[in-house]
């Protein structure tokens, strides 16, 4: 029976907008479908930037990370629009925190010099930041940020271009597998594609057999914006990306990109969930605003210590911190890339390139085997 297309897409954020834009610029016949709009703000591609860098604190992704530049610079050729700034990259804390230690190990058994900077060339070179007596810095030269919003949509106009179809306001509820096909359903139609790939974010649960991830789960991480004093203080030319671990706390931040205000957070989710419908995306708890308010108030002085924007990221999460990324059988029909735990965006246009080799080659030349979606039913 006829195809409506090789391979469909389900769920267009972040992981998918990147499947879609590599299969589409290789000639695949694909058709992505989104249950909101496109460049929606309620899942995991959203706060306007994300820390990117060459990846010790994640050892794992080092190798993917290597390509994933390349992968960022590609997209923004093809589609004109500014995707990574590199800025360098500051990691803070005492020596004895499991920041600072593990980042300094990993450093280490990579074959690499980690690059200090004393108290004296911080107040020289970065003043922002209010450093303690046994702080210690860690430099990274090969650090920066992605903007997540303009990404998706660079992905999204070029893969359109290139004659991917996308079906927006259409939620998938039924994925049906046969020999040689999978039927898509949705209310009112259904789709027949040779192969699917799931890219559905913090929704992928709904559409994902129970069995493959038993305790799978969704973090709520809250985004903080605080107004700056001193807006060429905090431009992406003087204030690189820093994670810091202070007061039993590991906190990120990022450069002003909107209106003199400052992204700094909570590195890692703050609530849990079982689905996304649970979330109160209006109802902000104050005691981490109050948390936060102090944490900046201690530490980067030269911002306002009030939060003046919020915004709130949904990502799934794996009992082991690890993404589901492979065929959920044998067959290779059903490709799964979900439950990146809150790690996933800078390595995107890998992702996106592998899940594009899976669709149409049925392999990928990447070693899976660690992310291979049904690991929790073998243990």
């Amino acid at each position: 029976m006829e195809l409506d297309a090789q391979v469909g897409v389900v769920g267009i954020g972040t992981m998918g907008s990147m499947a879609l834009w590599q299969l589409a610029s290789q000639g695949a016949s694909v058709i992505g479908f989104e249950q909101f709009r496109v460049g929606h703000e309620l899942g995991a591609g959203v706060g306007e930037a994300r820390q990117f860098r060459s990846n010790y604190l994640e050892h794992d992704v080092r190798e993917i990370m290597l390509q994933a530049e390349a992968g960022y610079r590609e997209l923004e050729q093809v589609s004109g629009l500014p995707l990574l700034t590199m800025t360098g990259g500051l990691t803070i804390g005492p020596a004895d925190s499991p920041l600072i230690s593990e980042l300094v190990k990993r450093i280490l058994d990579a074959g690499d010099d980690p690059v200090f900077l004393n108290h004296k060339e911080m107040a020289e070179r970065f003043p922002q930041h209010e450093l303690d007596e046994d702080d210690i810095v860690v430099w990274n030269e090969n650090s920066g940020f992605v903007r997540p919003e303009n990404t998706i949509a660079a992905a999204i106009l070029t893969a359109r271009a290139a004659g991917a179809e996308i079906v927006e306001g259409c939620e998938i509820t039924d994925i049906e597998e046969h020999p040689d096909h999978v039927l898509l359903r949705s209310a009112d139609r259904v789709w027949r594609v040779r192969r699917v790939v799931l890219t559905a974010g913090p929704w992928i649960w709904r559409v994902l057999p129970k069995t493959v991830v038993p305790g799978g789960d969704l973090g709520r991480l809250l985004l903080t914006w605080f107004p700056s004093k001193d807006h060429e203080l905090f431009s992406p030319d003087h204030f690189p990306t820093f994670t810091r671990y202070a007061f039993g706390t590991t906190l990120y931040g990022l450069p002003s990109l909107w209106s003199g205000t400052v992204r700094v957070g909570f590195a890692g989710p703050r609530s849990r969930f079982s689905d996304p419908d649970e979330l109160n995306r209006i109802i902000v708890p104050q005691n981490e605003i109050d948390t936060i308010q102090g944490l900046v108030a201690r530490l980067i002085p030269d911002l306002f210590p009030i939060v003046v924007r919020t915004g709130t990221h949904l990502d799934a999460y794996t009992p082991d911190g690890q993404p589901l990324i492979g065929p959920l059988d044998s067959s290779g029909n059903i490709i799964a890339a979900a439950g990146f735990s809150g790690r996933g965006f800078k390595m995107a246009p890998v992702i996106g390139k592998i899940l594009a080799e899976l669709a149409v080659e049925g392999a990928s030349r990447t070693d899976l085997f660690r992310w291979r979606p049904r690991r929790f039913e073998e243990s």
